[in-house]
């Protein structure tokens, strides 16, 4: 029981990969706050884990407002005096070009996926450091806001927000004993069964004929999320994880890839004679690794 004796929350565990995190979660140990705003579906995953002999607690509070993310981290506190371990899993699409994106659509995905992610990581390192005993944050990442994604441009704005936030809040934490990690899970949902068909192949097509599953399913995701929220982990923080099908992969931190000094500084005119020669060099390269 590697979670034993801990508490989790996870958002957005109704359904998908977040309901499999709640379940792996709870099977190793930790007990749960089971935080969806489709109260359904929180009820029903909670009762499920119950069922199976786990401890877990539905919550429905809409983390995409710093009052609704309170109150899920306060339902730990409540049910179980304490917090352990966050999952920042909750996330929406709203798919669209991005010359016919609506305002709308923009602002949703940006509340939930970015503005939910830091509004519950604030409630919890609050309670964490009360505690004074450390913590576990776990942002669920995407490779849309690693690498882009085509009619993807609010989600992709705002997992590379997350990404962000991981490295940053990482930081600020630290001290504290919490540590902040993201997860880029590539799984078969309903979130990717709205991705077209035509943009599914072509994602794969590097893949074709190798028996390497690329795209597993929820439960695939979990072991890194329960390895990573355990005390073994706790010196990896501010990385990011990709796990999916047969693959676990670690993702490198922003870098220059090149660079080129002139003296006195750079000019339109210098920079017109020297980019391709210069950093201009690495554009091919860099641009073909995937």
């Amino acid at each position: 029981m590697l979670l034993s004796e801990k508490v989790a929350v996870v958002t957005g565990a109704g359904q998908g990969i977040g309901e499999r995190l709640a379940h792996s979660l709870a099977a190793n140990g930790a007990r749960v706050i089971v935080n969806d705003v489709n109260a359904a579906n929180a009820d029903k995953v909670a009762q499920a884990i119950r069922q199976q002999g786990g401890d877990a607690v539905a919550q429905h509070s809409d983390i995409s407002t710093f009052a609704g993310a309170e109150e899920a981290v306060q339902a730990a506190v409540a049910s179980y005096g304490r917090i352990d371990i966050l999952v920042n899993n909750a996330g929406i699409l709203r798919d669209r070009m991005s010359f016919n994106m609506s305002e709308e659509e923009w602002d949703a995905v940006i509340a939930v996926c970015l503005k939910g992610t830091f509004a519950c990581a604030r409630a919890a390192i609050r309670e964490m450091r009360r505690i004074g005993e450390g913590g576990r944050i776990i942002n669920i990442a995407s490779r849309s806001g690693l690498r882009g994604s085509v009619g993807q441009a609010n989600y992709a704005a705002a997992k590379a927000g997350v990404l962000g936030l991981t490295r940053t809040l990482c930081q600020e934490v630290s001290k504290y004993g919490i540590t902040v990690n993201a997860v880029s899970p590539r799984a078969v949902t309903d979130m990717t069964n709205s991705i077209p068909e035509d943009v599914k192949k072509k994602k794969d097509a590097s893949w074709a004929g190798t028996s390497v599953v690329r795209r597993g399913t929820p439960d695939q995701v979990a072991p890194a999320v329960v390895y990573l929220a355990s005390d073994e982990a706790g010196d990896i923080t501010g990385q990011v994880v990709g796990i999916g099908g047969d693959k676990l992969s670690l993702w490198s931190h922003p870098k220059e890839v090149a660079e080129a000094f002139v003296f006195g500084g750079w000019t339109v005119e210098n920079m017109r004679e020297l980019f391709r020669s210069s950093v201009g060099a690495e554009l091919q390269s860099v641009g073909n690794k995937d």
